[in-house]
């Protein structure tokens, strides 16, 4: 099984979680989050944004789901036919043991 990390621009979180939701994968972890990336921050004027507000969206799938996923959430993710900076970034990363509170099982 895979974890896989997605931070996008908050407004395009809700369009990611729907279209994962309809590809087949309605579970999904969202919270708010700040950062920056190679751009270190924005600049408006003057005014220097050190941290831009984004969203991280988590999703664990089976190794045969990640391509699938991973590119259900790029094609929703990025802004206009080509993208821009800022749209953010996606991590794949392996998941050792998942258990169930409620049950106490394993899901691996």
């Amino acid at each position: 099984m895979k974890m896989i990390k997605a931070v996008v621009r908050p407004e395009k979180s809700a369009e990611v979680l729907e279209a994962l939701r309809v590809a087949g994968f309605p579970a999904a972890t969202k919270f708010s989050i700040l950062g920056r990336g190679k751009q270190q921050g924005l600049k408006i004027g003057t005014t220097h944004y050190d941290e831009i507000p984004k969203d991280m969206i988590m999703i664990v799938v089976s190794d045969s789901s990640v391509e699938k996923v991973t590119k259900v959430i790029t094609d929703s993710a990025k802004t206009g036919k080509t993208g821009t900076y800022g749209d953010g970034k996606v991590f794949v990363l392996p998941v050792e043991r998942c258990i169930t509170i409620s049950s106490g099982k394993d899901e691996l």
